[in-house]
């Protein structure tokens, strides 16, 4: 207001207050416990207003190629379906842009975390006098311009700059300036030099592994403080391709065509995103678009589910499971996002959706394909993230097979404390024969079918046991 009582200017915004840190999860200071002594893994945990918090989400990407293209209704739908997905965290990583004002204003509203990467990724950034210049003014100004925003929870260096193709450490100037930088522009809120830090993970990126072992066996046998990349390719929808991708080449899918354009084939360090090599390890030969877009699809929600719900059950050393990667810039034929540009969600984004449950009924399997005659061995569990204690229940299991649906067992569990989770018994039942290419696990939980689950799984006749049959009737 000026000196004649006129209003000159005004400026209104929201503020939201929390306390945000980093901890220690429980019995971290004391590992590794043997001498001699080296630091223990850094604090990940991130709690809030004195509460931990299992951070559940993905890697944010660009929304355009073009940022001028991004607008609020760009954001809006995108950040509204995350919350519907019960994420609670996105990670805005260091090779993407610093996203526009709406972006925050958005996760304000919808309650969405946001960890905050400065424009740092899988490089040395040599701390030379000129760059150190150009940081210093730009990472200030982004300090500044989102200190405001109560959802921003974790400041970060940059992405993949520990690792072997970036080359920096901890005394790397670049890193050392945005350290202090953030300290004198907001000491409040956590600030990590990177990600992966040690006892984090990054990867892996496909349903199979080299060594022949899927993400059902994997998973089980691995501990991380958190997982802040993962991924588990899939195809966009039939009707989706058809789009992008001109007739003549729409089956089979070759490179060379449209979908290396679109990034099926070739793509990074994978020699395809669509994984013909793994669906035809699963499924043999595929004799349309439509079929080996169905098995593509299967495979990524499985093996979503999978690697949510184990990082989940390794709780509290675990703290995060965040995919890569939730949208993508263009129209992509495969890759890891569960949500095809602009907002079209995959198959795979409602498997994530049900993994990220609040409090859910869950199993681990010991594996994704299965044969008649094997025994299948299922634990059960059950998941709370909840603030409050979950009532004691029972749960049942069934296996669907063909048009038969087998009860396999009863487990009533106690009442499961606040943020804590629950394991249960180990299902044995032995396969049977059946000419069916699939067999389902379902968990249904007592007046509670918001916890009920269900996993479809790969399942083959025992090779040979036809042509015993044969025999036996012919001996007969």
């Amino acid at each position: 207001i000026g000196c004649n009582g006129l209003l000159l200017d005004q400026k209104e915004s929201r503020v939201g207050f929390r306390r945000v840190q980093l901890t220690m999860h429980p019995g971290a200071w004391e590992y590794p416990d043997e001498f001699p002594k080296s630091r223990s893994n850094p604090p990940v945990t991130l709690e809030i207003n004195g509460r931990q918090i299992f951070c559940k989400g993905s890697n944010w990407v660009n929304p355009e190629i073009f940022p001028g293209n991004i607008t609020d209704e760009t954001y809006r739908p995108l950040l509204r379906m995350a919350k519907e997905a019960n994420m609670n965290i996105l990670r805005s990583w260091g090779g993407g842009i610093i996203n526009k004002d709406s972006f925050f204003d958005i996760c304000d509203e919808e309650g969405i975390m946001v960890w905050q990467e400065f424009p740092l990724s899988c490089n040395n950034y040599v701390g030379t006098p000129e760059y150190l210049k150009i940081l210093d003014q730009e990472s200030r100004s982004i300090i500044k311009r989102l200190r405001s925003h109560a959802c921003v929870v974790i400041w970060c260096g940059g992405n993949e700059l520990f690792n072997a193709w970036s080359g920096m450490t901890d005394q790397s100037l670049a890193l050392r300036l945005l350290n202090r930088n953030c300290f004198d522009l907001d000491p409040s809120r956590p600030f990590i030099m990177t990600s992966p830090l040690m006892g984090m993970k990054h990867g892996y990126y496909r349903f199979r592994y080299p060594d022949g072992r899927d993400v059902f066996q994997v998973m089980p046998t691995v501990s991380a403080t958190a997982y802040t990349e993962f991924g588990c390719p899939g195809p966009a929808d039939a009707e989706y391709l058809k789009k992008f991708i001109p007739p003549d080449e729409l089956f089979p899918p070759c490179p060379g065509t449209s979908w290396e354009e679109h990034h099926a084939f070739n793509a990074w360090q994978s020699p395809d995103w669509l994984g013909l090599d793994i669906i035809e390890h699963y499924f043999g030969t595929t004799d349309s678009l439509e079929l080996l877009v169905e098995r593509g699809q299967w495979l990524q929600s499985e093996g979503y589910k999978c690697i949510f719900e184990e990082a989940r059950r390794q709780k509290p050393v675990c703290s995060m499971a965040l995919n890569w990667c939730y949208n993508e810039p263009w129209p992509t034929a495969a890759n890891n996002s569960i949500i095809s540009w602009r907002t079209r969600p995959k198959p795979a984004y409602y498997a994530v959706k049900a993994a990220l449950r609040p409090v859910l009924a869950s199993a681990r399997i010991p594996k994704f394909s299965w044969a008649g005659g094997e025994l299948f061995t299922p634990e059960l569990w059950i998941l709370n993230d909840l603030p409050d204690c979950v009532p004691a229940g029972k749960v049942k299991a069934f296996l669907q097979i063909g048009t038969e649906e087998i009860l396999l067992i009863e487990w009533e569990y106690p009442m499961l404390e606040s943020n804590t989770n629950m394991p249960g018994p180990v299902v044995r039942y032995c396969l049977p024969h059946k000419e069916t290419d699939r067999i389902k696990l379902v968990l249904k939980v007592d007046g509670r079918p918001e916890m009920n689950s269900e996993y479809t799984l790969l399942y083959r006749p025992k090779e040979g046991k036809e042509n015993e049959n044969q025999v036996r009737r012919l001996n007969f």
